[in-house]
């Protein structure tokens, strides 16, 4: 009976988390519609493509990335598809004071804000960990300690209006695969913090949503370019993933599964299954492609 139990609770958690995180609901562009949104990492990839989604729902929206002449393109492309208003503040999440800029920024222009959207990632090696903990550091920075520091900085004025705070995490930072030790490192430091964040509000009747969106192999450019050599299988669209994210977090729900069976699946095997599932992960890539 005890071993029967330690497979059909997890088991049965799984599923339910299944069905409630892919259940239909009634999203609306209308909800939307006029809300203040900060998108960071918003110069490219699934960040560019939010961004002209939001737009389309007339959203007022503030991009922030490292490069001013590519948000410059994205924020005129966003007036043209029907903004409230766009603008961007370009800055590297290494900056410690530049969460601050960015949220002053809104609170300046806007008075105040409806979404936060973390999306930002740092730059990093799909390979074999190479002992470098400066990099780790490094990463952690920018892909973990500055989306804390972002949340602090929104979090009276998400309080002030109910709103949401999404972040964008990887199934790197769920069941870790191969060649990712240090970028899988700060998605699982997302996964405990933001949870953790999350009960607290609970417990605090602070009424701002936190949906943490799990991504597998997306189609955007860093990330084919990055993997395609040494991973099986086809990336889903970058488009309908930035779609998916925007509606999640409008609808405030707890987390996002995309592509939906993909994750989910992965996600069950972690759970009843997990040596196997390292199995299957490993079989997944062309490792003879991985130089040292």
């Amino acid at each position: 009976m005890g071993l029967l139990l330690k497979i059909f609770i997890p088991l049965l958690g799984v599923a339910l988390a299944f069905y409630f995180y892919s259940a239909p609901e009634n999203f609306s562009e209308e909800m939307l519609r006029g809300k203040r949104v900060i998108v960071t990492g918003a110069s490219s990839g699934i960040g560019e493509q939010m961004a002209y989604h939001l737009a389309r729902m007339e959203a007022h929206l503030l991009l922030t990335a490292r490069t001013e002449a590519k948000l410059q393109k994205v924020v005129k492309r966003c007036l043209e598809l029907g903004a409230a208003s766009a603008r961007y503040v370009s800055g590297s999440m290494e900056d410690t004071a530049f969460p601050e800029v960015v949220v002053k920024e809104a609170e300046n222009s806007w008075g105040g804000l409806d979404m936060l959207i973390l999306n930002h990632i740092g730059h990093t090696y799909f390979n074999y960990f190479n002992g470098d903990v400066g990099h780790v550091r490094k990463l952690l920075e920018i892909n973990f300690l500055s989306y804390v520091a972002m949340t602090v900085a929104a979090l009276p004025l998400l309080k002030e209006s109910e709103g949401s705070i999404v972040v964008v995490s990887s199934m790197a930072g769920e069941p870790a695969g191969p060649f990712t030790a240090p970028y899988s490192a700060t998605k699982f430091a997302l996964d405990g913090f933001f949870s953790s964040l999350r009960q607290e509000f609970i417990i605090d009747k602070v009424n701002v949503s936190i949906t943490l969106c799990i991504l597998g192999y997306i189609d955007t450019e860093n990330a084919v370019r990055a993997v395609s050599h040494a991973i099986r299988g086809t990336p889903a669209p970058k488009e309908e993933c930035a779609l998916e994210i925007i509606k999640s977090g409008a609808l405030r729900q707890r987390e996002l599964h995309y592509p939906a069976r993909e994750v989910a699946s992965l996600l069950l095997l972690q759970a009843i299954a997990p040596n196997f599932l390292d199995s299957l992960i490993r079989s997944n890539y062309n490792v003879e492609n991985i130089r040292r």
